[in-house]
């Protein structure tokens, strides 16, 4: 009878149809995959819990911490603290995924041997899961900002606009992947998700703009332009570790897949982010500032 309970229980299940859309999208594409060929579930399961280690790592929790300060902004109506936040994460969120999502694309199918492969796991297997891999991290961006943009609605107690978002993008998931399993197969799947996740965004961006409280021309436009940076940036970070990357595998090569794969992985990757941290660091970037200055400030505490 407690009315705090009752608000409680009357945003719960909007909230869970709008935050398990991504899920929802993953089982209807399972299904549809199990009839397209075989290996097919297997390589995109294989390939989404890749994703899904990134997205739990990152995503999920950065849209955990900023919830409860958005709440409380909004509660306290402080409109334009609650914009800069968003902003911030959206931005924070674009920083990791998008040099993440280009470092896979060249590293893709050494991670996917490292992790995976073994006796039952063939060369077939790694090719079939590759495919997948490849469309599910294009995707990472959309899917990761997903989760950072639904958490402003909740802030407003708001349930309703992420679940109707999450049902536009599921509903585009299984028209999708019914258009893009025949040529493609499990590509295909994997690029409807993708293409899914970027129109739950649009969505999620269309029914914020009708409210009057976020700035919405000015947060997207922010993101959009850190995005296109961070896209240059890693462009121009891929070329040693692309140039190294033949190198490394071949002083390797021979060896148990844990070193002729792990270490060219790894020493790509320390490399790739000395680079990438060195061109923010020139650039003047905003957030890398930020980031400093709150490091300083606690080392001086």
């Amino acid at each position: 009878t407690n009315p705090g309970t009752k608000q409680v229980l009357k945003l719960i299940a909007p909230t869970i149809m709008g935050m398990a859309a991504y899920q929802l999208n993953d089982v209807v594409s399972t299904a549809i995959a199990s009839r397209s060929g075989v290996g097919i579930v297997s390589s995109l399961q294989y390939s989404l819990r890749l994703q899904e280690l990134i997205l739990g790592i990152f995503a999920v929790s950065i849209g955990t911490v900023i919830l409860p300060d958005l709440s409380g902004l909004a509660q306290n109506k402080k409109w334009e603290e609650f914009n800069k936040m968003l902003s911030q994460a959206m931005k924070i969120i674009a920083l990791i995924t998008i040099p993440i999502t280009f470092y896979s694309l060249i590293y893709g199918e050494n991670l996917i041997i490292l992790v995976y492969k073994n006796n039952q796991f063939t060369d077939e297997s790694v090719r079939l899961t590759l495919q997948a891999f490849q469309f599910h991290i294009a995707g990472l961006f959309f899917i990761a900002l997903n989760r950072i943009i639904s958490p402003a609605f909740y802030a407003q107690s708001d349930a309703k606009s992420p679940t109707i978002a999450g049902i536009i993008g599921f509903a585009f998931n299984i028209l999708f992947a019914f258009i893009l399993v025949i040529p493609m197969k499990g590509a295909g799947i994997a690029l409807a998700l993708s293409l899914a996740s970027f129109i739950n965004t649009i969505a999620l961006l269309v029914f914020m703009k009708k409210g009057k409280n976020i700035d919405v021309n000015s947060v997207v436009k922010s993101t959009l332009l850190y995005a296109i940076k961070m896209i240059i940036l890693s462009l121009i970070a891929l070329v040693p570790i692309y140039l190294l990357k033949p190198i490394f595998l071949e002083i390797f090569q021979g060896k148990s897949r844990f070193i002729s794969q792990g270490i060219p992985v790894v020493l790509s990757a320390i490399i790739f982010a000395i680079v990438g941290i060195f061109l923010l660091i020139i650039t003047k970037d905003s957030l890398v500032k930020s980031i400093g200055g709150k490091v300083k400030s606690k080392i001086n505490r």
